[in-house]
Order: structure tokens, then C-alpha cells, then sequence
């Protein structure tokens, strides 16, 4: 792999979390959807145990991607989760 695919396989990966998290997808609706071929590799990129870290990490990767309109939604679920 080079660096052009590491990075799209990491949008991938952190946009199938969203899906899960937003509750937009769930892991078996998710998983279904994959082509034969990428089941084989199919990854989530942290422990769903955690969801604050889950959502810290969503929002750091949105935010770099200047996809300020998922950060905002994610912020407001971490906010619904602490009170």
C-alpha cells in the first residue's frame, strides 16, 4: 500500500465508525453492504466500550478534515452522553 490508499482506507474506516456511532448504519447493516473483498479487511478503528474516546477520536478526524458539520454533530451527542 502507499500513502494515497493508507489514507483513503482511513477515511473508509472512520466514516463506517460515524455511521455506527450516529446510529445512520448498524455494524450488520454495515456489514452486509461490503463487497466480498472487503469484508476480508473490514475494521473498526477503536473499542466501542469507550464511546467518549470514540467520539473524541471521530471528532479530532472530522475536524482535521475540516468536516465541520460532523464535528458538530458529534460534539452535541459527546455533550447529550456527560449530562
Amino acid at each position: 500500500m502507499n500513502f494515497l490508499e493508507d489514507l483513503e482506507e482511513l477515511n473508509t474506516v472512520m466514516h463506517n465508525a460515524y455511521l455506527v456511532v450516529t446510529k445512520k448504519k448498524t455494524l450488520d447493516t454495515l456489514y452486509k453492504d461490503l463487497d466480498v473483498s472487503e469484508k476480508e479487511y473490514f475494521t473498526l478503528p477503536f473499542n466501542f466500550n469507550d464511546p467518549n474516546s470514540v467520539l473524541d477520536m471521530l471528532i479530532d478526524h472530522y475536524s482535521d478534515m475540516e468536516d465541520y458539520k460532523k464535528c458538530a454533530e458529534l460534539i452535541n451527542m459527546r455533550n447529550v452522553q456527560e449530562h
